[in-house]
């Protein structure tokens, strides 16, 4: 349950219509059983030989405040009052059924503005955590606790939300109105209500285990998918469908046999219950006879005892039913309470520095970092870069040089040492206000569902049609989109699976460029393009980096010659510095490196050569 609190903060922002609903779900639920109580007249009306020794309440008054005696009473009387009590009870059953509809509005309303609350915190949370948390965790998982989990507390919205008020005020109110009536019968149906709550707890326990271990499965299944998916190119070269295919058969099935096992326990609650209160029934009849011969009741009280028993047990039915629902929800709140708790966010000082802009000058002072405890990615690294300058960093896989490029702008922080951009530690700095003076091409281009001119705009969101058209111009993209068939308005695609490899860097480039950053990270912007597009891409970049701090990530050596400074790591180390021909000169790593790539190039243009004379 007190996960399920957890989610009332959600709802601070709708308390006027929490109360409204409030009130109007419970006004649902004491309307039935006094509808009910007053079959009792009617009941009275229609056999008033039972009702001799008794009288009939008037509608009017508070009941059993005794009315004329049936003997009294002309037929023309009798029908008059038994006209007056079916009107009194039209209208409270009218009634019950308004407020039982609005109840359910209010209980809809509320409910889904608390799941867009949820979601929308748990995405903002989300991307506020730190890339060390992702670092971590698998994205399927992510995934199934922002939708799966929030599709169980949806479920258990609507009628399920307005039954949780208003079904135990209908069996509270319904037990007083059973009371009144008759405190003997009442009071032999104690028995019941031991094996009811019982069986509920029982119950809603199981439910709640099997609940969360099927969220846990779903999250399993989710990453299945994802990664049927997302590496579907991959699937399909190795051949390996089939092992995929028994992969997420098996997570399938393990989801499918948790859902079946909940079922049965939901299944069970129901015939229990229902037994129980038959039974209740049946000795209810046998008493209420008895009560009747003895003058202690009338053929309308037990008639109208009964009709509250019925409406009573078929409350309680809902409330066990809503109770195996809440145990549903609460494992799904639980596990959005557990990832809302998390904090691993960059811890920001009390008053960071927000700086208006940016030289551009970058500082290591000694930094080590390692990821997850594991071995060091850098050892002691201590440089410092220009404002303006351009610097390559190369070196093995695995050296630390994309390492470089995360700390940079602070997606990390360093172990040991300090990052400084123009002479303040980024840990004094606000990272979202850090990040608007730099821009990043990732080795790995990713588009977003949409146009092209919007996915350059992402880059700033303010930019105008000219500053979008002179971003792609610069970085070579604008003759290429305005040939595409609806030029800046045509769909990318998913991921931009519409584009060329190229076509998606360039775009990329110029979402860099329209931000108009004083700093640029390139990581190993080219290292998947063919050499006509490498070509492209690198006279885009002469016009791009031009008075601007550049970091570029190289894989390919020949990209970096016209740097103003190349730093060669060597796991995780700085073991060499200088110009393109210095370096060479020194026969050093880099001068090796580049006669590997320089080997390598020249292969692979003799085979394309040799691919084209055959064709």
């Amino acid at each position: 349950m007190r996960d399920l609190l957890y989610l009332l903060r959600y709802l601070r922002s709708y308390r006027m219509a929490l109360v409204i609903g409030l009130i109007v779900m419970a006004l649902a639920g004491a309307l039935v059983p006094e509808a009910l109580s007053r079959t009792k007249a009617v009941f009275d009306g229609i056999f008033p030989d039972s009702a001799v020794t008794a009288a009939i309440p008037s509608p009017r008054t508070e009941w059993p405040e005794p009315a004329p005696p049936l003997e009294g009473l002309t037929a023309s009387q009798m029908q008059a009052r038994l006209l007056e009590a079916a009107l009194v009870l039209f209208a409270f059953m009218v009634a019950a059924a308004i407020f039982d509809g609005l109840s359910v509005w209010f209980a809809e309303y509320l409910g889904q503005h608390l799941l867009y609350e949820l979601r929308k915190s748990l995405f903002e949370h989300l991307q506020a955590l730190s890339m060390s948390f992702y670092d971590r965790r698998r994205l399927g998982e992510l995934i199934s606790r922002v939708n799966n989990d929030t599709m169980v507390l949806q479920r258990n919205s609507g009628k399920g939300l307005a039954w949780l008020v208003s079904e135990p005020v209908a069996v509270m109110y319904g037990v007083y109105r059973m009371v009144a009536i008759s405190p003997r019968l009442t009071l032999s149906m104690v028995i019941i209500v031991p094996v009811v709550i019982v069986v509920t707890l029982f119950l809603g326990r199981r439910v709640r285990k099997l609940s969360r271990q099927m969220q846990e499965q779903l999250g399993e299944m989710t990453n299945a998918l994802h990664e049927g998916l997302a590496a579907i190119r991959i699937i399909k070269i190795f051949g390996i469908q089939r092992e995929m295919n028994q992969h997420f058969e098996r997570e399938n099935r393990e989801v499918m046999r948790t859902e079946v096992r909940t079922a049965l326990t939901r299944a069970i609650n129901s015939p229990v219950v229902g037994i129980t209160i038959g039974l209740s029934l049946i000795a209810i009849l046998m008493l209420g006879g008895q009560e009747i011969q003895a003058g202690r009741m009338t053929g309308g009280d037990l008639m109208a005892f009964v009709l509250l028993l019925q409406a009573v047990s078929s409350s309680v039915n809902r409330v066990s039913r809503v109770n195996l629902s809440l145990q549903q929800a609460s494992a799904a709140a639980g596990r959005h309470r557990e990832l809302l708790e998390v904090d691993e966010r960059l811890p920001v000082v009390a008053n960071p520095v927000e700086p208006d802009g940016i030289e551009g000058r970058i500082t290591f002072e000694h930094v080590s970092f390692s990821y997850l405890g594991r071995s060091p990615a850098l050892r002691d690294i201590s440089l410092e870069i220009r404002p303006g300058e351009v610097v390559a960093f190369a070196g093995p896989s695995g050296a630390g040089k994309t390492t470089i490029a995360n700390l940079i702008p602070r997606l990390y922080d360093p172990t040991e040492g300090r990052v400084l951009v123009d002479g303040i530690d980024v840990r004094e700095m606000d990272p979202q206000k850090l990040r608007r003076f730099m821009s990043i091409v990732p080795q790995e281009t990713l588009l977003f569902g949409g146009t092209v001119g919007e996915n350059i705009a992402y880059g700033r969101s303010d930019a105008t049609r000219e500053e979008i058209e002179a971003a792609a111009k610069a970085a070579n993209a604008h003759d290429f989109i305005m040939a595409l068939p609806q030029g800046y308005e045509t769909q990318v695609g998913e991921r931009g699976t519409q584009l060329s490899g190229g076509q998606r860097q360039r775009i990329a480039i110029a979402r860099a460029v329209v931000r108009n950053p004083r700093i640029m990270i390139l990581d190993e912007a080219t290292s998947s393009l063919d050499n006509e597009s490498e070509n492209e891409i690198r006279r885009a970049l002469d016009t791009v980096l031009e008075g601007r701090t550049a970091i570029i990530i190289a894989h390919r050596l020949s990209t970096i010659q016209d740097a103003d400074r190349i730093i060669v790591l060597e796991a995780g180390r700085i073991v060499e510095s200088g110009r393109h021909e210095e370096l060479l000169a020194r026969r050093g790593l880099y001068a090796r490196l580049y006669r590997a790539h320089q080997s390598s190039d020249e292969r692979a243009a003799a085979l394309e050569g040799t691919a084209s004379a055959n064709a």
